[in-house]
């Protein structure tokens, strides 16, 4: 049942966030950054692994080229498999490749960075549960990621639009620390 459930509920999240409006989409994606830019969660990180919007993912490229510029280690998802992806260096914010899904991706010759390096890890969704449940695509390359990260604080990156009570989840879904959106950072597990 639970299955069932999570495929209705992220069809349905899918279907409202493509209805956002690019200016949605680039205002939200701004206020975003400036809230994670301001948190102590970033401004300690030494290394900060963010992810390559696609679609109307909410994106980090502003926090992933200030973190650049601060000299900061930055890594983003390079997809291995149809479940896994690895950690690797981003370097800049123009050479790309795109990958099979058609999102933006680093090209070779890749630096991989071992997941336990990692600061904070700003995490895509489709939708977040202020109690820290996230809901991705449905390929599970987070919940997968995220436990080799253990030292790592994850902060989701949310639409206040997508933000729910809760979402359904199975003994495999890892929660959130943080969830950050347009209007502020919910704290799970305090650092």
């Amino acid at each position: 049942m639970l299955e069932h459930e999570k495929i209705t509920l992220r069809k349905a999240l899918r279907q409202q966030r493509a209805q956002l409006t690019r200016e949605q989409v680039t205002a939200a994606a701004a206020a975003v950054a400036r809230q994670i830019l301001a948190c102590d969660a970033f401004c300690k990180a030494k290394s900060v692994m963010g992810f390559l919007a696609f679609g109307k993912e909410l994106g980090v490229d502003a926090v992933l080229a200030a973190a650049l510029a601060m000299g900061k280690t930055v890594a983003v998802p390079y997809i291995v498999s149809d479940t896994s992806f690895v950690a690797v260096r981003l370097k800049n914010l123009q050479d790309f490749d795109l990958d099979r899904y058609g999102i933006r991706t680093v090209r070779p010759p890749l630096e991989l960075i071992e997941p336990g390096e990692l600061d904070l890890v700003l995490v895509p969704g489709v939708a977040f549960g202020r109690d820290g449940s996230r809901m991705g695509m449905g390929a599970g390359y987070y919940d997968r990621f995220l436990p080799r990260a253990k030292q790592a604080v994850t902060m989701g990156v949310a639409y206040d639009c997508l933000l729910q009570a809760s979402l359904p989840t199975d003994e495999y879904d890892v929660k959130m620390q943080y969830i950050v959106s347009e209007s502020g950072i919910i704290t799970l597990a305090p650092l």
